[in-house]
């Protein structure tokens, strides 16, 4: 059979579009498939956008949790100013040693800041004893730590005639019998040198110890009365004598 040019002219042609056709089909696969992967970074893009959103979510809350701390009024470390006076503002009790030990970078390192630390180591104590007693250890001579934990146990005990568990928030200014000792932060703690007392020097502890008295309305007594010293080669002060502090006080009027 013969079969003429032109028929073998057409089938090449439907041959030749055919194969362009398939292609072109498999170039739009490429495309399609290309733009999958493309639309899948995007996406994975924009996991790690809001990954990175959540975190800087959670920092932002971290950064809430720092509690702000200054001292107003300066006490003198070496020369005896009777009646200087001075105060430490805090805006919460720290809740973990990790938060204490944040307080004692900012406050440690002067004496009225020791004073307030030792507060809000009793807190921290009646909330956590172990965190507690870690912050009054490094908060104290060794001799003070001693007889502060073993009254601490005392007043944060369970007898409901002697038990003050609140001791620590007798001593923050504004705080009453009266109202519970339920004050507002920001808490402050208002504290003065005993005019009384000058500075003495302890060959013992090799550092001057100074003599402050904190106001309070929680006892019969208005001041109370805290040794502070900063040993040789300490960064911080810390408390060397303060029975006036862990004493009982008064009966809250309201629970707190």
């Amino acid at each position: 059979m013969k079969i003429s040019k032109t028929i073998i002219l057409a089938v090449a042609t439907l041959m030749i579009a055919g194969v362009t056709t398939t292609a072109c089909k498999n170039q739009r696969s490429d495309n399609t498939s290309q733009a999958s992967e493309q639309a899948e970074r995007l996406h994975q893009r924009g996991d790690n956008t809001s990954e990175a959103t959540t975190l800087a979510e959670r920092q932002h809350q971290r950064s809430d949790n720092t509690i702000e701390a200054s001292c107003t009024g300066s006490i003198d470390h070496s020369t005896w100013k009777p009646d200087a006076s001075t105060s430490v503002e805090f805006s919460a009790f720290p809740k973990t040693i990790d938060q204490w030990k944040q307080m004692q970078e900012t406050l440690g390192t002067e004496p009225q800041g020791a004073a307030a630390l030792q507060v809000m180591a009793f807190e921290l104590y009646r909330n956590n004893c172990t965190d507690g007693e870690e912050a009054l250890r490094l908060n104290n001579t060794t001799t003070n730590y001693n007889s502060t934990v073993e009254w601490l146990r005392e007043i944060m005990g369970n007898d409901k005639f002697y038990a003050r568990p609140y001791i620590a928030w007798a001593l923050l200014n504004g705080a009453t019998p009266e109202n519970g000792y339920s004050v507002e932060p920001p808490f402050s703690i208002n504290m003065k040198v005993d005019p009384n007392k000058k500075y003495q020097e302890s060959q013992f502890l090799k550092g001057t110890v100074i003599y402050l008295l904190i106001d309070s309305k929680g006892w019969d007594t208005n001041w109370r009365g805290v040794e502070v010293v900063k040993p040789e080669g300490s960064k911080y002060f810390v408390v060397s004598n303060c029975p006036a502090l862990y004493t009982q006080c008064k009966e809250a009027k309201t629970t707190k």
